[in-house]
């Protein structure tokens, strides 16, 4: 609830129907990334993104988060291998932010 007793959600989280069809043409290598927002609207954005068969990035899934935080990206990673099933030959790129290592 916020300051005025109205219920908000804390996360979102997004994935096309294109992105979710198109994930058996992908390549396994998943790259994970977040950025803050700024404006109206604060937190941030979380994507996972993989390449396809013409080294052409497809986004995945996307998800909105207050912040970058051990909470908000194990719940993110949780929806991720809800739609992406691991396996040996999934590899995850990363740029080493803190609460990603953590996982």
């Amino acid at each position: 609830m916020d300051d005025k007793g109205d219920e908000r959600f804390k996360y979102v989280f997004l994935s096309l129907g294109a992105s979710f069809k198109g994930l058996k043409y992908l390549r396994r290598v998943v790259v994970v990334d977040g950025t803050h927002l700024f404006g109206k609207f604060l937190g941030c954005l979380l994507t996972a993104s993989c390449q396809d068969a013409n080294f052409q990035i497809f986004p995945i899934v996307f998800a909105v988060v207050d912040s970058e935080t051990d909470e908000s990206w194990t719940w993110f990673m949780n929806k991720l291998f809800e739609i992406i099933k691991d396996g040996p030959e999934l590899t995850f790129v990363y740029d080493r932010n803190q609460p990603i290592l953590s996982l």
